[in-house]
């Protein structure tokens, strides 16, 4: 078993972005972190470990990774290859993208010289010094996850606009799955009523407050029975769910099995 890695908000380094272009070879032992983060690679061979799949790398690939997913990147070394990683919070991301962007992974190969230069101009405008720069960043930022979006797929039901405070309910759901969060918790928070908050996130996503939370709590749970490197108490506990007995209750309504049941089937071999 080895040690998963977490990494926080502050490597953003207070800021809303940061972008670092890597040359030749790279390599990030497993880990998860609680923004978003774009891997883009040129020239390059190795393998993308994505919440326990191999996804062996080609010379034009990109990954659009959501905080719940766990990954490790080894990469071999090759000449004239680099990979830039584009790390950036919620707040930088429009509205409808949000929605698009929080489901699930995406693995991107082949992508088109329009999506390459607009990846490779961002880096360029991060490193720059012009006093129109943070709108800079914003604007490639989303024009680049357009680009994945259209030339990937997304396999999320929530492509739609999204209120601001459901957004914002969405992403403290996503980024901090082990709180405990409750219609009264999002309700006090925004200054209105449990039944209108209620109300509001249902007419936004199509799904119920709870349903939502459950299958994220759910998402992330198989994701780290996946990766066999967490107690099961400590993976219930880390999803957010009070009791082994609750986490084992729910987990199997949801999926047919226990954690423990799941855990043994999803193992691979190494």
């Amino acid at each position: 078993m080895g040690t998963i890695y977490k990494f926080e908000r502050e490597m953003l380094r207070g800021g809303l972005i940061h972008v670092n272009k890597k040359r030749n070879q790279t390599w990030f032992k497993k880990h998860w972190h609680n923004y978003f983060e774009i891997i883009y690679y040129n020239g390059c061979k190795g393998y993308c470990n994505l919440n326990g799949e191999k996804f062996v790398l080609s010379e034009n690939c990109l990954f659009l990774l959501t905080p719940k997913d766990f990954h490790e990147i080894v990469t071999e070394e090759v000449t004239g290859s680099h990979s830039i990683i584009i790390s950036f919070s919620e707040q930088i991301v429009d509205d409808q993208l949000l929605g698009a962007i929080t489901a699930d992974p995406i693995a991107l190969y082949g992508l088109s010289d329009t999506l390459r230069g607009e990846i490779e101009s961002l880096y360029t405008v991060f490193a720059g010094a012009s006093p129109y720069r943070e709108r800079h960043l914003a604007h490639l930022l989303n024009c680049i996850l357009i680009g994945i979006l259209e030339e990937g797929h997304s396999a999320s039901s929530l492509s739609r606009d999204l209120n601001p405070i459901v957004r914002k309910s969405i992403v403290y759901m996503l980024t901090n799955p082990a709180e405990q969060i409750s219609l009264q918790t999002f309700a006090d928070e925004f200054g209105v009523t449990k039944t209108y908050f209620s109300h509001l996130f249902h007419d936004s996503t199509g799904v119920a407050f709870k349903q939502y939370l459950t299958d994220l709590r759910i998402e992330c749970a198989k994701r780290m029975l996946e990766e066999k490197a967490l107690p099961i108490i400590d993976v219930g506990y880390e999803c957010g769910f009070n009791t082994p007995s609750q986490f084992n209750r729910v987990f199997k309504h949801a999926t047919g099995i226990t954690p423990s049941q799941y855990r043994t089937k999803t193992t691979r071999p190494k």
